[in-house]
């Protein structure tokens, strides 16, 4: 039996053969991307670009499941590279080991793309990922925040102007509209956001710098994951 026998017996073979041949960008590979990694893998996707342009830290220790003693300062994407050709071998993985910008060349192709995964909380990059898939018509799906949250059980999938308690869909909400963009699929929290106790990154160069837990991001990924398989398999 396949590794992905048991997925084939609810979706049935081809479905899991569409999977096998579709293309997913993932923008950003921490505590969201992550999650949506792993579950994009077993799911039988067979190709990925992985976009990312850090490094793991010690920080990510406690909530990115790429995120282990032996790849802190190492590069993301190769992580996640090695990560998915070790449940599947057979998968291409395309990496590019970049801080997606929008007044940057990014080297990136959209038009490669079967379905786009934002994982990344760089509003700017947001904007412009999500304006990019909307006049490509590429489907697509984004994160909203998941720091400073504990209860898993408060995300779910729904479209960004439909969110609650998210300050940074707010924001995203506003900059959507002025594209003239109506609509967009998101994992939210209907969670309100808690106040951190103290800044862990007392030098970081953000201000608002957000403590996590283990439990939201990788659920958020797994959600992000779902919503795309679903969505390649059109139910």
């Amino acid at each position: 039996m396949g590794f992905s026998a048991r997925t084939e017996m609810l979706l049935g073979e081809e479905s899991t053969a569409i999977l096998a041949r579709s293309s997913v960008a993932l923008f950003g590979l921490g505590g969201v991307g992550g999650g949506a990694l792993e579950a994009l893998v077993r799911s039988g996707i067979g190709k990925f670009h992985l976009i990312d342009g850090d490094v793991f830290s010690e920080s990510n220790l406690n909530r990115q499941l790429l995120a282990t003693v032996d790849s802190i300062g190492k590069s993301k994407v190769e992580v996640g590279r090695q990560r998915i050709l070790s449940i599947n071998p057979n998968a291409k993985v395309f990496t590019y080991p970049v801080f997606y910008l929008p007044e940057k060349d990014n080297g990136i192709d959209f038009s490669k793309f079967d379905f786009v995964i934002d994982a990344i909380d760089t509003i700017a990059a947001k904007i412009d990922i999500i304006r990019i898939c909307h006049e490509k018509n590429i489907p697509m799906v984004s994160c909203m925040g998941c720091g400073n949250r504990f209860d898993p059980s408060k995300l779910h999938v729904t479209d960004l102007f439909a969110t609650t308690y998210d300050p940074l869909a707010k924001v995203m909400r506003k900059k959507c509209k002025d594209l003239g963009i109506k609509s967009l699929r998101v994992v939210a929290s209907t969670e309100p956001p808690s106040k951190p106790l103290f800044n862990a990154e007392p030098s970081s160069l953000r201000r608002d710098t957000p403590g996590s837990t283990p439990f939201v991001p990788p659920v958020a990924g797994y959600l992000l994951a779902q919503e795309a398989v679903m969505r390649i398999l059109k139910k």
